[in-house]
């Protein structure tokens, strides 16, 4: 009897088709087995394409000569865990009874990858007794698959996907492999092995961290006023913010705003201006009204849930994936629409009311009451067939949960909130803005309330207070005066470093920074990665230690920029702008058309693959990438700069740009180069990513670490030549500079109980001579602007120290507002 081989991409999968199937199956450990259909599954990917070295042995040898590694057809591999199950495919696969596979691997690119590769490993040609087909699910309910099976899909209508598929994972592997290969090789000339991974993702990814790093190193601070005067109205007070009325804003100024004033006399002269003098007022009042949010994708779930709850984008796409596979809760989660099918009405209102059921049941009942569900019909927020690829929005299904541990809870009641609310109508404000002349000068006075609650009635009654900020009316006839005003100096701040959610976002419209408007036209449903890959490639970045994470941040590491130097360098940045996944996408998409052909997309890739290991190689040659270094001549030598390193003129002498993860300035370079120590410095890091406190020495060519803990290379006897800062208060020895801390005579000598040791970096604030010098005189510093805390917070402090040597802080007191703006402690 002819038999139906179904194969789902995972296990849950497979269990959910074999219930929606007619009679009855043998359930084995590796498939389903019933009168007329076997029900199996992949574990994810089974197959893919193999190394270089399966191709050719010789290619086991990591080596320029070999490159560019430009294979015609691409050896496959099972995947080493994978083996068992694989076997079990290939048996079902080649059983003679099985004439009907269907695939029902996930719906889009890549589910048709993960079949494809496995059938074509089983079956180097094609089998003419089978055919194929393909079962197309963007919904796990009973009744979906239900549906989808009785509407297979002939795998000629796959083809277009299918070639987009393979395209995309071989050109993949040719641009990967080659240009880690070539940059390895290239990084590791001088010696040991440098593996330098790159990938078309993850190097624009990481470019987006070490651009903003670079913009964050390179920001000077300034100094800017802020006016907030106090105005009293007969009973009623107020406060204003001082603006500049007239301000428009400027594209190269970014730091400019209308609240900032940038000169402490200005600031000061119209405090005293417009202090104890009365306001004429005035006031407009509108409505104002916004929409529900979007319906949750996958890069918007993990985003959100970064920022609420701290979870990495991996652990959200983990705990989404349970709700959908074990617990049945949600819709597909690897999805990047947020719209629902034009014909999904009738199932947002059967999940409606059995949610009714639930937490949140009192709002699903009030959105059926009101009927909004359909009265959302036409809306194309919600349902827009143009805005759907493989999958829908992430929603609840019909089942409810019943035991779910926090954080799936956490998860599952976001999807539900957003779902619930998207159906709610907009939230409605009243908005007040009040302005107060005064002399001449205009102060800002802005209220909000908060009218009807609309779709944040479903987040509850703190989402609603959040909202209001009330403005007292004042009483009629009566003057306002501005009773008092408060001078705050504040200082512009770089641009704040990328954390998962924030760096999720930049991935998902990374299409806003490609100028050819097709291929941001293109990148638009992707952008950099999945949804289902960012999460992985954020990962990856911090395995190979590209990034670490500080709190909630993620910052590149000296390895970072030197590889975005390096292309820069070699002419090969193209591997760190989004503009590349912009035009593979685009091609992509023609393939899907059929306005372009598999043939043409791959010969394309291999030229572009030729092209960087070419740029890599052309590096290697003695006379490239050399320019005279900005500070050359030094003491009489010539220097040069290369993409890493400076190096003399006789190539006997190079520095590298990165050292110890740390991105060393010209200025520590030259000092370097003079023979001088550098440092202690608190950010180098080690391999591993961990952070150590260090300075930096040429020693017989080479650059050497001094830790503070390491006294033996210290020279005694000339540092006890030099003229004491002071005498320790432990002991009454003198105190003199070292490189690595301020040490006394007795600790120079081995004393671990008298000799007294002050640090040169404390919370990564450099600690100077004149400061120790305080300390050792007065028992106290000048006030220290610049401490970071253990939490990442910058603070000032004066230092103390006591009769036996322990130093401490002290903290400014609190400022308070003095008539005019003056300040009194």
């Amino acid at each position: 009897m002819a038999k139906t081989l179904i194969i789902a991409e995972k296990p849950s999968v497979a269990a959910d088709i074999v219930k929606a199937l007619p009679g009855s199956f043998d359930r084995q450990k590796t498939h389903f087995e019933g009168g007329d259909c076997i029900v199996s599954f992949a574990l994810g990917h089974l197959v893919s394409i193999g190394f270089p070295e399966e191709i050719d042995p010789a290619l086991q040898r990591w080596d320029l000569e070999t490159l560019p590694i430009l294979p015609e057809v691409f050896p496959l591999t099972v995947l080493p865990d994978a083996k068992p199950q694989f076997s079990v495919l290939s048996k079902l696969l080649k059983r003679k009874d099985v004439d009907v596979i269907v695939n029902a691997c996930d719906a889009g690119r890549e589910g048709e990858l993960i079949f494809k590769y496995i059938l074509k490993q089983v079956f180097p040609k094609p089998p003419k007794d089978k055919t194929v087909r393909r079962l197309w699910l963007q919904s796990m309910t009973l009744d979906a698959i239900k549906e989808g099976l009785r509407h297979l899909r002939d795998d000629k209508e796959m083809v277009p996907l299918e070639h987009a598929a393979l395209c995309r994972s071989e050109a993949d592997w040719l641009i990967g492999i080659n240009a880690t290969r070539a940059l390895t090789c290239y990084n590791s000339r001088h010696g040991g092995f440098s593996k330098t991974p790159c990938g078309r993702v993850q190097t624009p990814t990481l470019s987006l961290l070490v651009k903003r790093e670079q913009e964050r190193l390179a920001f000077v601070p300034k100094d800017y006023w802020e006016l907030h005067a106090q105005f009293e109205c007969g009973s009623v007070k107020y406060q204003g913010v001082w603006i500049d009325a007239a301000f428009k804003k400027d594209q190269e100024d970014p730091d400019g705003n209308k609240k900032r004033i940038w000169e402490e006399a200005r600031a000061k002269a119209i405090a005293e201006k417009c202090a104890g003098q009365q306001a004429k007022i005035s006031e407009e009042s509108k409505k104002s009204s916004q929409a529900p949010p979007m319906l949750y994708d996958l890069t918007a779930l993990q985003r959100e849930a970064n920022s609420r709850f701290g979870f990495p984008a991996k652990s959200t796409l983990s705990i989404a994936q349970a709700l959908y596979e074990q617990h049945k809760l949600i819709t597909y989660p690897r999805t990047d629409s947020s719209c629902l099918p034009e014909d999904y009405l009738p199932q947002v209102n059967e999940v409606m009311a059995r949610q009714q059921q639930w937490q949140l049941g009192r709002f699903a009942a009030e959105a059926l009451e009101n009927g909004w569900p359909d009265k959302n019909r036409s809306n194309k927020r919600v349902f827009n067939n143009k805005k759907i690829s493989d999958h829908f929005a992430l929603i609840p299904t019909v089942n409810l949960p019943n035991s779910l541990d926090e954080a799936e809870l956490k998860i599952y009641q976001m999807i539900v909130q957003r779902f619930l609310a998207v159906f709610f109508p907009a939230a409605v404000f009243a908005q007040t803005r009040r302005l107060s002349v005064v002399e001449g000068e205009t102060f800002i006075t802005e209220g909000k309330i908060l009218v009807e609650a609309g779709w944040k009635a479903v987040y509850g009654a703190e989402a609603a207070a959040g909202e209001a900020k009330t403005l007292e009316p004042l009483p009629k006839k009566t003057a306002a005066v501005c009773a008092e005003i408060e001078q705050k100096k504040l200082v512009t701040k770089p641009p704040p470093r990328y954390n998962e959610a924030t760096l999720l976002s930049a991935m998902e419209h990374s299409g806003k920074l490609v100028e050819d408007e097709e291929l941001a036209e293109a990148m638009k449903e992707r952008g950099l990665g999945t949804p289902a890959t960012r999460a992985a490639i954020i990962e990856k970045l911090l395995t190979e230690k590209y990034v670490v994470r500080e709190l909630k941040d993620l910052v590149p590491t000296g390895k970072a920029f030197e590889l975005i130097a390096l292309l820069e360098a070699r002419d090969i940045d193209v591997l760190a702008s989004p503009e590349l996944t912009g035009e593979w996408e685009y091609k992509l998409n023609q393939i899907l058309k059929g306005s372009m052909t598999r043939e043409q997309f791959m010969r394309e890739i291999r030229e572009q693959t030729a092209k960087i290991v070419g740029k890599v190689k052309e590096g290697t040659a003695p006379e490239a990438a050399r320019v005279e270094a900005p500070f050359s001549p030094l003491d009489g030598r010539r220097f040069f700069a290369t993409a890493t390193a400076y190096e003399s003129e006789d190539r006997r002498l190079r520095v590298r740009k990165v050292l110890g993860g740390r991105v060393m300035s010209q200025e520590e370079i030259v000092r370097l180069l003079k023979g001088e120590t550098v440092g202690p410095y608190a950010d180098f890091r080690s391999k591993a990513g961990k952070p150590f406190i260090a300075s930096v020495v040429l020693q017989d060519g080479k650059v050497t670490f001094q830790f503070p803990e390491s006294t033996e290379r210290i020279d005694q006897e000339a540092v006890k030549r030099q003229e004491p800062l002071g005498l320790s208060p432990i002991d009454k020895t003198p105190v003199f500079e070292t490189s690595m801390a301020y040490m006394s005579a007795s600790a120079l000598d081995g004393d671990q109980k008298q000799g007294l040791r002050i640090g040169k970096t404390i919370l990564e604030r450099a600690i100077s001579v004149e400061h120790v010098r305080q300390l050792l005189t007065q028992g106290k510093t000048e006030l220290i602007k610049g401490f970071i805390s253990k939490k990442k917070r910058p603070f000032d402090a004066y230092l103390l120290m006591d009769a036996k040597g322990k130093v401490t802080f002290e903290f400014p007191p609190r400022k308070t507002k003095g008539k005019g703006g003056e300040e009194a402690e």
